[in-house]
């Protein structure tokens, strides 16, 4: 998977220094909300280093995705306080059936999806945006809360337009996630800052 476009003007001006910042932030807070699903699933996550991708225009990460031609299985929740914007866990559908069945919940290829299925990935991805806000409020020693979880499916492009404002899905921290042996997924984390707010947020964490 290779990243968006590079920035051109209206982007936000990201040096190395403040994208390695942002990197080690969703480092951090990405860790704990994989252990905190991992717990949940009784497997070992592995995650990849996080990804910057900082797209040229207004819904450029949700373009991308829908760019990879998967259906998937997002669950999105807002962040507020210091760190504005939104997480996104997104999943491919068939790896989203392989999630809801590690947690009790199997969806029958000819029933589909029921109620019960669809609730326990959509409470995964409370868990990992609970997780994930405890760890940075701990980090940077203020205030972060976020939403009710919010349930996409579809194309890349459909999930996050539903989930995400496109002005604020220019910029995205991306961790790819996955677990080994039967049953294994794979998955992807993404960070998603209110591009207007990043100045803030890198003074904040001592990279501005």
């Amino acid at each position: 998977m290779t990243s968006p476009e590079a920035k051109r003007d209206d982007a936000p001006a990201l040096g190395q220094r403040e994208v390695d910042a942002l990197q080690e932030l969703a480092s951090i807070g990405c860790g704990q909300a994989l252990t905190a699903l991992g717990k949940l699933m009784g497997r070992r996550i592995e995650m990849d280093v996080p990804e910057a991708w900082v797209g040229r225009s207004p819904g450029a990460i949700a373009d991308f995705l829908g760019g990879m031609g998967q259906d998937l299985f997002a669950v999105g929740v807002r962040l507020e306080g210091m760190l504005a914007g939104h997480l996104v866990l997104a999943l491919p559908e068939r790896d989203a059936e392989r999630l809801a069945a590690a947690l009790g919940f199997s969806v029958p290829d000819r029933a589909g999806w029921g109620a019960l299925a669809e609730s326990a990935v959509m409470e995964s991805g409370n868990i990992v945006g609970s997780a994930f806000v405890s760890a940075i409020a701990r980090m940077m020693g203020g205030r972060l809360l976020l939403s009710v979880p919010h349930l996409a499916r579809g194309g890349g492009r459909v999930c996050l337009d539903r989930l995400v404002d496109r002005e604020v899905g220019r910029v995205a921290l991306a961790t790819r996630f996955s677990t080994d042996g039967p049953g294994g997924l794979e998955g992807l984390i993404l960070v998603m800052p209110e591009p207007a707010g990043i100045p803030e947020l890198l003074e904040a964490i001592g990279a501005d």
